[in-house]
């Protein structure tokens, strides 16, 4: 893996990663004190979410009727409440808002994968993604209403700032790229300038929130899917994959932002 600078002041406010399989039945309660066991030294926190999925039906005379499942999936988290994992019936769910480097997420994925294949190794495995969202959040005026992004990121993200003759100004910039890489590997660029938050904190996975105000958003999604073959639920094979899929991240992400924005900003104490 190359060897890239840590910032002091990083913009990431949340890093997932998804390994999707083929599903499997629940963990029994068994299973849970199992995991639970395996995961204690970085996750302690047994708790679980809950998933409605909301079906709707005809029914007599054609009238539809709702009805709405409840699935609930055992979850693990630190005690700060910024690190999670979730074990699905068709996915294992790695969640951070206290992003350092990828070495240590790297680390809680191995650990993670070791726990479910000690319960039960699924039978292949469907997609692996690692998500990365950047709040950009850069000193303004007070008498500034947005940010000039063309000092922060490149311009090539920007759009039309404006159109000519029809009375109109920009409220919201979003795009869209996607980039296709080596053995079926693809990276999904999102990026836009907003104002808020990209990420909120919830009780179920908590970050510290600045105060409001323009930001621009990077939301990096670096994946593989399954198109034909389907590989085995392999560990080694697993964290392979997550570390070539990590490996453009970094470049994707320097190549998009200014000089000005590393000194200014990503290197400031």
């Amino acid at each position: 893996m190359t060897m890239r600078e840590v910032y002091t002041n990083p913009p990431i406010v949340l890093m997932v990663i998804e390994i999707r399989h083929v599903p499997c039945a629940p963990l029994n309660t068994r299973q849970i004190t199992q995991m639970t066991a395996a995961v204690r030294s970085e996750l302690p926190i047994p708790d679980e979410i809950s998933e409605v999925s909301v079906t709707i039906q005809s029914g007599p005379g054609g009238q539809p009727i709702q009805s709405q499942v409840v699935t609930k999936h055992p979850r693990w988290v630190s005690r700060n409440k910024r690190t999670a994992l979730t074990i699905r019936q068709d996915c294992v769910l790695l969640e951070t808002t206290e992003y350092e480097r990828y070495e240590r997420v790297r680390g809680l994925l191995a650990l993670a994968l070791r726990a479910r294949m000690s319960v039960e190794k699924p039978a292949g495995v469907a997609r692996i993604g690692l998500r990365y969202i950047d709040e950009i959040r850069v000193p303004s005026k007070d008498d500034e209403m947005e940010p000039d992004w063309g000092q922060w990121v490149d311009s090539s993200l920007l759009g039309p700032r404006a159109i000519k003759d029809a009375g109109l100004t920009e409220l919201r910039n979003e795009g869209l790229t996607l980039f296709a890489g080596v053995d079926g590997k693809r990276l999904a660029l999102r990026y836009g300038a907003q104002d808020d938050y990209a990420v909120q904190s919830t009780p179920q996975l908590r970050r510290p929130l600045p105060p409001p105000g323009p930001l621009f958003k990077f939301d990096v999604d670096s994946f593989w899917q399954q198109e034909s073959e389907v590989p085995e639920f392999d560990y080694d094979f697993i964290l392979r994959c997550a570390d070539q899929l990590h490996e453009p991240v970094d470049a994707v992400f320097e190549n998009l932002i200014t000089d000005r924005l590393r000194n200014e900003v990503l290197r400031r104490a």
